[in-house]
């Protein structure tokens, strides 16, 4: 059940966004500059909104629960030892006297969720909450959010949108204008869901508010490990065996491994490549651990307290250079620079012995087929290939110590008279066996609690285990786009077979051998912001041109048609991130950085 770390719900995954959208990338139009702000400006619903949000006194419905509906833990689950995570219990209706209610809810269409309103697991929520979904499906991809600024300029509102693509800054901005509601009060109050992922996760709070100090959606949590590094490198550890060769620690071993493999045939067929990869998947983003931290696209980081980004050092220009002396010698191919992940995958199939000795790529899939029924599948014999320490010592992972947190994922209108009931509705998709049903389909059928002494991922006491194929017959689940509790504890709770792992077991031990001693100081990363209206409109004017000329230049320099030890032409490629813009580029982070530390301080 793997998952990309730049996955959106649109994806599939929910809650794990790229960096990108952590950092609140914009290029939206605030509603005010939208056609129809006057028609949505003299919108009225059921909960006031100002300026600065609202929610942040009284709640106003008559059919919330404080407290939250009854909720009646399960005593007959076994939980691995220090557990963190959801809780098995069995809830209430969500509303008062359990009186039905229905509530409009935005969501993307899924060919995996199939009809929303035929869907088993809608149909059996419907019976356990009391709320009826009156669902308005918009597409999935690049359409979505054309679809839902459209709808909202119209001052149409649903009374929540769920699993759809906002930014932090989107968020932000939609509540300062009182589009959205300010849920922190509700969620303290009527949420016990929520206030455990709080309580489990203390960070979540303070990376939910705003700068207004606001909340303006209910969190979502999928905490996977092995996504918390994504420019993984394979390595095909047979031929180092073969070779009489050990596992590469330096940049400098790492030549001399790729020079044997292009030099001493180790597949026996004379077509080897010692390294490929796809377009899709940037070198840099791998090898520049060795000469400094990369947090990948935007390249933004902290240094100090201060918003810098990694593009324009000296160091960045000593990486490009050894990853241009690698396709000069023929050891990476240069292919990876221009091929699709399509045909990257036609290389990795290819019938015979493996070709590829080491491949840039997320996961195995991204370069073959994964056979989990084989014991003997090619792919398991592929492992990440950890940081190599450059020259000046550097060896670094870009560790993502946020995308573990959905911030954008449940958010409510002011068009909604019964806020408190919908966001109950919301928090009681976190509750284990809710989520499980959601997640894997039916308790006893599709999937079930671990007995004791069977092992999970992480080694320790299993929690779960699938029964049959996962994922569930299209419109059996929600496709992990409702709002999901999935912590780290859970995820490495799912039971593993020791006569036949499956690749999650592998994934998660070669991230934590591999990347995990090497990560970054976690005061390096930028944490998820929101941009206000000025700064959104200065990074929607630079973010695209840099990232662009970024991927160009990777690709000229690495490849040789620009000759990265001239001066001339590495210090115009400089000058031209600086007439991007790239001094206010990092200044409206840093503003939006300085807001959100100063509305979160003492959280």
């Amino acid at each position: 059940m793997v998952e990309s770390p730049g996955q959106t719900p649109a994806d599939g995954a929910g809650a794990t966004i790229s960096r990108r959208k952590l950092l609140g990338a914009a290029g939206f139009l605030g509603v005010a500059a939208l056609p129809g702000a006057g028609v949505l400006a003299g919108c009225s619903g059921g909960t006031k909104s100002s300026g600065s949000g609202s929610g942040s006194g009284a709640v106003k419905d008559s059919l919330a629960i404080p407290g939250g509906p009854k909720t009646t833990p399960r005593g007959d689950i076994l939980y691995p030892s220090g557990y963190v995570g959801p809780r098995a219990a069995t809830k209430g209706p969500v509303t008062k006297g359990g009186k039905k209610v229905t509530l409009k809810v935005v969501v993307q269409q899924s060919p995996e969720a199939g009809n929303w309103t035929n869907n088993a697991f809608t149909k059996w929520y419907e019976e356990q909450t009391h709320v009826h979904i009156d669902w308005q499906v918009v597409a999935s991809g690049d359409d979505t959010m054309t679809k839902v600024n459209a709808m909202i300029a119209s001052g149409d509102l649903p009374d929540a949108f769920m699993s759809i693509p906002f930014t932090p800054s989107q968020l932000y901005v939609y509540g300062q204008q009182g589009l959205f509601i300010d849920q922190k009060q509700i969620l303290k109050t009527y949420c016990p869901e929520t206030q455990r992922v709080f309580k489990d996760y203390p960070e979540t709070e303070k990376l939910l508010t705003a700068p207004d100090g606001n909340i303006y959606s209910s969190p979502y949590v999928n905490d996977c490990y092995h996504c918390k590094y994504s420019p993984s490198v394979w390595l095909y550890r047979p031929w180092l065996d073969k070779l009489g060769l050990k596992e590469p620690e330096t940049t400098d071993d790492f030549v001399k491994v790729l020079q044997a493999f292009k030099t001493r045939n180790p597949n026996g067929k004379g077509d080897v490549i010692p390294m490929s990869g796809s377009s899709g998947d940037l070198m840099s983003d791998y090898f520049m651990g060795s000469f400094l931290y990369n947090p990948g696209d935007p390249w933004l980081f902290l240094n100090n307290g201060k918003v810098d980004i990694a593009v324009n050092k000296p160091e960045w220009r000593e990486g490009w250079r050894y990853i241009r002396s690698l396709v000069k010698q023929g050891l990476i191919d240069e292919r990876a620079f221009t091929q699709t992940s399509e045909q990257l995958q036609r290389q990795g199939n290819k019938s015979g012995p493996p070709t590829m000795g080491v491949v840039r790529g997320y996961y195995w899939a991204s370069f073959m087929n994964i056979n989990d029924d084989d014991p003997k599948a090619s792919f398991r014999d592929y492992h990440s290939m950890a940081p190599l320490q450059g020259p000046g010592g550097v060896r670094v992972s870009a560790w993502n110590y946020y995308n573990w947190l959905g911030v954008t994922n449940f958010v409510i209108t002011k068009s909604c008279k019964n806020p408190a009931v919908a966001a109950m509705w919301a928090d009681s998709q976190k509750e284990l066996g809710n989520m499980l049903r959601a997640y894997s389909g039916v308790e006893g059928k599709d999937w079930r609690y671990a007995k004791k002494g069977e092992k999970g991922i992480d080694g320790n006491q299993a929690l779960w285990t699938t029964q049959g194929t996962w994922p569930p017959p299209n419109g059996q689940w929600w496709a992990q786009m409702g709002v999901d509790y999935r912590s780290m504890d859970f995820r490495n709770g799912e039971l593993v077979d020791p006569k036949a792992p499956t690749f999650e077991k592998q994934f998660y031990d070669d991230t934590k051998n591999a990347y995990y001693p090497h990560r970054v100081d976690k005061k390096k990363q930028l944490p998820p912001l929101s941009l206000d209206n000025d700064q959104a409109a200065v990074v929607a004017d630079s973010n695209v041109p840099i990232t662009n000329k970024v991927k160009q230049m990777e690709s000229q320099f690495c490849l040789g048609k620009s000759d990265i030890d001239d001066d001339k032409q590495w210090n115009a490629y400089v000058e031209e991130i600086k007439k991007i813009g790239v001094e206010r580029y990092l200044q409206a982070y840093q503003d939006a950085y300085d807001a959100w530390t100063k509305a979160t301080e003492g959280k």
